[in-house]
């Protein structure tokens, strides 16, 4: 059985990863016999079918080109329509992964709906409409993806005849069912209108381009969404005349953008607010998503500046149990991802660049660098970073910050700090008698002790002489046995230390000035702490490192 919970586990379909954006439209199919509509639907039950199985599959390790063969032999209907369902099914794993839940409770048709159908006390009328709701989600699907080779797509393909449109189904065994296509203009911008032109083109010319075709069954109809790769402009706005830095933030939970020139210094900086988005359904988030994507890159148009924004694979929307309901609420409707992928593509349909760059230490790095150099919030200072990456310049560790990570008694005051931490963790969580609570404060206690090994880790890899400090903290080690001994970053390693020595808020980093500067770490200690090295009793007499 492949461990699914391990990030990577997943092999993904192809080994590129396309940057286009796909336009999708939706219309109503109309059947001239009911006979027909019916094989149809007889078609997405059994497709549907093989999505369910090509999912249990491919839990169990089965690789991709033998699960074809095994679907259409089980299952009797062409390879196409196959690995359309391998393809479905692989896109629920990855996401039941990403969004960290078990592959194995996943539930086709919506998880919700099924909960609600168990209740007892829903009867009549109601439970009726939830369960056929249901069962369309569940049954009502079938999906074929496009090809240029073939006329567009062979499956599920547009057809003109007689000035209608209509959408010839493959049946999966050769046979075909026509339906005509309902759908009509709205406005003259419609996406419909230009689909429609293109289609009309490439059967005039023969230049045919792919287009996908999903079917849906919504209420007792049939709906097909066609979705083709939008053409984008070229670009108008480059990275030449400077670019916005862009970071999405929790605390308070706003978008901070950076404006920085092409020399890298910064101009000036503002900031959106997103409490609506955590706000309403998802429908109306979804909404006011893009309307943050256009205000931004209004933006972005006024200051003809390239947008840089952090290139992510996977964020944690933590688990049940945790102790940090609230917390874990709010990273459900949390649209990071989703926000900054509509900012993309509204900045390309405006031909404005988009530059994507690794958001390793970008935050860590702005706010040990830059929020104290120009006394900014963290938030704005690590959106000043990707600015920064995305014009290319790498970050240089102040002087003073070097020389501090080869302190020792400056890191054994920060381990001294952490034990002391920890010591105090571990008495409240004997004491706290709310389960979610403990839960939240091993948490914590975990955390700190990671930030422990950290430090631990990067003594043991500095190769400093031996002095009596650091034999203590070597004996301190002796009990982390089996831990690589791989050198940890020095910027991780100095955010730890800082934080827990010079700084008695996170989002404070005014004192680490005098750091940068002056490399004076113990004077900006006395705000956080009345005892330090040099102030009566050493630390290490304060502290023990059992």
């Amino acid at each position: 059985m492949v461990n699914y919970e391990k990030e990577g586990a997943i092999k993904p379909l192809t080994e590129k990863k396309t940057e286009s954006n796909f336009v999708t439209v939706e219309c109503l199919l109309a059947f001239d016999k009911d006979e027909d509509k019916g094989r149809v639907l007889t078609l997405m039950r059994k497709f549907s079918s093989m999505v369910r199985f090509a999912y249990k599959r491919l839990m169990d390790g089965a690789e991709r080109k033998d699960l074809k063969k095994l679907l259409s032999r089980k299952y009797g209907i062409n390879v196409r329509y196959s690995d359309g369902a391998i393809l479905l099914a692989r896109q629920a794993l990855e996401s039941c992964v990403d969004r960290g839940q078990n592959p194995k409770k996943l539930v086709f048709g919506s998880r919700e709906l099924f909960e609600q159908l168990k209740k007892k006390h829903l009867t009549g009328k109601r439970r009726d409409e939830l369960r056929q709701k249901w069962e369309e989600r569940r049954y009502g699907v079938l999906y074929s993806r496009g090809e240029k080779s073939k006329e567009g797509n062979l499956n599920l393909r547009l057809v003109n005849l007689s000035n209608q449109w209509h959408l010839r189904i493959n049946l999966g065994n050769g046979e075909y069912v026509w339906a005509s296509v309902i759908r009509s203009a709205k406005r003259k911008t419609d996406k419909w209108l230009d689909f429609i032109s293109s289609i009309g083109h490439a059967e005039k010319t023969g230049d045919w381009f792919p287009y996908t075709v999903r079917l849906k069954l919504r209420n007792g109809k049939v709906y097909a969404q066609i979705s083709t790769e939008e053409k984008f402009p070229e670009l108008s706005v480059t990275k030449d005349n400077g670019v916005m830095g862009i970071d999405i933030n929790a605390y308070p939970f706003h978008l901070a953008i950076v404006h920085t020139a092409k020399d890298g210094n910064l101009e000036k900086y503002e900031r959106i607010s997103l409490d609506s988005l955590l706000e309403g359904s998802s429908d109306r988030r979804e909404y006011l998503s893009w309307q943050v994507a256009h205000q931004v890159v209004e933006i972005a148009k006024r200051e003809r500046k390239a947008i840089v924004v952090e290139n992510l694979e996977k964020l944690p929307k933590g688990k049940r149990g945790d102790g940090l309901p609230k917390l874990r609420q709010k990273l459900q409707k949390w649209v990071y991802k989703a926000l900054l992928q509509k900012i993309e593509i509204v900045a390309r349909r405006n031909g404005i660049q988009v530059i994507k760059v690794n958001p390793a230490y970008t935050s860590i790095i702005g706010k040990l660098k830059y929020a104290p150099l120009y006394n900014i919030d963290k938030d704005t200072a690590g959106a000043y970073v990707i600015a920064r990456r995305g014009l290319g310049f790498k970050e240089r560790m102040p002087k003073n910050y070097k020389q501090l990570l080869k302190d020792a008694e400056f890191l054994s005051y920060a381990i001294a700090k952490i034990e002391d931490k920890t010591a105090k963790l571990k008495q409240e969580i004997r004491e706290e008698k709310n389960e979610y609570k403990r839960n939240r404060l091993k948490s914590t206690l975990w955390k700190t002790r990671k930030e422990l090994d950290s430090l631990l880790r990067y003594l043991r890899g500095s190769g400093e002489s031996e002095s009596a400090t650091q034999q203590t903290v070597n004996r301190k080690m002796e009990r982390v046995r089996g831990l690589t001994h791989v050198r940890q970053k020095s910027w991780q390693v100095l955010s730890v230390a800082l934080a827990l020595s010079c700084l008695e808020s996170l989002r404070d980093f005014s004192p680490l000035k005098r750091v940068i500067f002056a490399r004076d770490w113990v004077g900006a200690a006395k705000r956080a702490s009345p005892s330090i090295p040099g102030q009566g009793t050493t630390v290490l007499n304060l502290y023990s490192f059992v």
